[in-house]
């Protein structure tokens, strides 16, 4: 009894050693709603690419799109406003790439920079609460990162620490995550594991001969936001209207909310 015990034991080990060594991906969607209450804005097409060593995430790229796209899009808000924004992709996208034994994030992020990120640390508090996602079953995780406060759905059938853009360090896979009131929301879309298309998980090529550091990448947007409240500003007053004195101290129009001093 004791051996076959053993047998099963050693059994289980290797299959979820073969499992851990596969590549897969999960496609997303990926919906961006900052300042308007519900996931109601531009819906992007997103994936994951991993395997045991490292995922890399890719959002607003042409080709996942089926070609380029820019152009001005509303949404309605409410009854009496509507939220004007750009949806737009690009030939590379965004790309996020995570290395979870070094700890480190690569990152073709906003404003074009290369970032190398090693101060991401997320506090998930794992909840008992589950739920069924495609034939995956799921637990709930929250947790405050980077200024907003984040429910992941995670699935320990699959036990790597990978998830949507940053979300990352969860004992399973997460197919589902999003902020308060889903104004950023990730949502399953499928999953292929494994997949034949591991030439796909490849990390980020930086044509620059350095990456910044987060706290580099930090400061250029708020310089950028602080700039375009500025611009505003300044449209308006040319066109005869006040303009805002707004004393806004966080830049809440990215994903990232930074604290402006």
């Amino acid at each position: 009894m004791k051996v076959l015990i053993l047998l099963l034991a050693i059994c289980l080990i290797l299959l979820t050693d073969e499992i851990s060594a596969q590549t897969g991906i999960v496609n997303y969607g990926e919906v961006q709603s900052i300042d308007m209450g519900a996931p109601i804005g531009p819906d992007y097409r997103a994936m994951l690419v991993f395997n045991k060593d490292n995922s890399l995430y890719v959002t607003r790229k042409d080709s996942l799109e089926g070609g380029h796209i820019r152009e001005q899009k509303s949404f309605q808000v409410s009854p009496e406003a509507r939220h004007s924004i750009t949806v737009a992709t690009n030939p590379e996208g965004f790309r996020y790439y995570y290395t979870p034994k070094e700890k480190i994030l690569y990152s073709r992020d906003l404003g074009f920079k290369y970032v190398k990120d090693n101060t991401i640390d997320i506090p998930w508090d794992i909840a008992e609460e589950t739920k069924m996602i495609g034939v995956y079953k799921v637990q709930k995780a929250t947790a405050h990162f980077r200024g907003r406060d984040y429910t992941a759905w995670f699935t320990p059938q699959i036990p790597l620490p990978y998830g949507p853009w940053k979300l990352v360090g969860l004992p399973g896979l997460i197919l589902e995550a999003y902020d308060t009131d889903k104004e950023i929301y990730w949502y399953f879309k499928n999953i292929e594991y494994p997949t034949k298309h591991s030439y796909l998980l490849k990390p980020i090529k930086n044509p620059k001969s350095s990456w910044i550091s987060y706290e580099e990448h930090k400061k250029f947007l708020i310089k950028a936001f602080l700039d375009a409240r500025m611009g505003g500003r300044m449209i308006a007053e040319n066109m005869g209207v006040s303009g805002s004195k707004s004393k806004v101290l966080k830049t809440n129009s990215y994903i990232e909310v930074y604290e402006i001093e």
